[in-house]
């Protein structure tokens, strides 16, 4: 499943998760698979069948007017946009010149309203963790791994000392989170993870100290979290 965020103006906003179905680690692969696509229809507001049909569905949302965001998501053969409300009249105006049944990239965009207008753009994949491909990643020796709680603050606090800004915020790792993993060496917080639901799916992130990098123990932290997700049904 690919995803664009493409801003004109504004701050990025955080992506959304979907809702799960109960008894995911029940599930074969084909059903997990499909039930991943269902919900992002459901939470899209779409029947599930709108992702086998080529074309695009605009998605004006509150919670970016004014802030001129588009996010193109490319689920199946459909592409669902959500967007500054502002903009629709225009982004409507640029689907229908298309051909029919047209998936809207954020290339037509580009194309159709030129470089300039484009002030920041973000293209990746969204990722999901199958229950049984979950392999055990124990941190070594003599490291030891555990759940963070907010009693648990200032090692948190002198873990993000230790890195830049730029990475505390790109990993947003919050021992307030719904549910959080740590990596210690001693009394030093080394590693941590976090994550919170959105309608379903676990979204986290991981910070590891410099200084311990390329030991494992952020695959232990994340590791951690993401078996807490299967015993919590939900997919990370």
């Amino acid at each position: 499943m690919r995803y664009s965020l493409w801003r004109t103006k504004g701050n990025l906003r955080p992506l959304f998760r979907v809702k799960l179905q109960p008894n995911l680690t029940a599930m074969n692969r084909q059903t997990f698979e499909r039930t991943v696509i269902e919900n992002w229809t459901t939470h899209f507001g779409c029947p599930s069948e709108t992702a086998n049909i080529s074309g695009t569905t605009l998605l004006p949302e509150k919670k970016y007017e004014g802030d001129k965001i588009i996010a193109f998501w490319h689920i199946g053969k459909h592409t669902f946009v959500q967007l500054d409300p502002g903009i629709l009249p225009r982004l409507d105006e640029l689907v229908k010149s298309l051909p029919a049944n047209t998936p809207l990239l954020g290339e037509h965009v580009q194309t159709a309203w030129g470089e300039e207008a484009i002030l920041s753009r973000d293209v990746g994949l969204a990722y999901y963790l199958f229950p049984s491909d979950l392999p055990d990643y124990l941190p070594p020796e003599p490291f030891t791994l555990r759940q963070l709680t907010e009693a648990d603050a200032d090692f948190m606090s002198a873990l993000n000392a230790a890195n830049t800004p730029e990475d505390v915020d790109e990993a947003y790792v919050e021992v307030t989170h719904q549910i959080a993993f740590g990596c210690f060496h001693g009394e030093i917080l080394v590693a941590a993870a976090s994550g919170y639901e959105r309608t379903g799916f676990l979204d986290l992130g991981v910070l590891t100290h410099p200084g311990y990098r390329k030991k494992g123990l952020g695959k232990a932290v994340v590791g951690a979290l993401c078996n807490w997700a299967n015993q919590n049904n939900l997919i990370a």
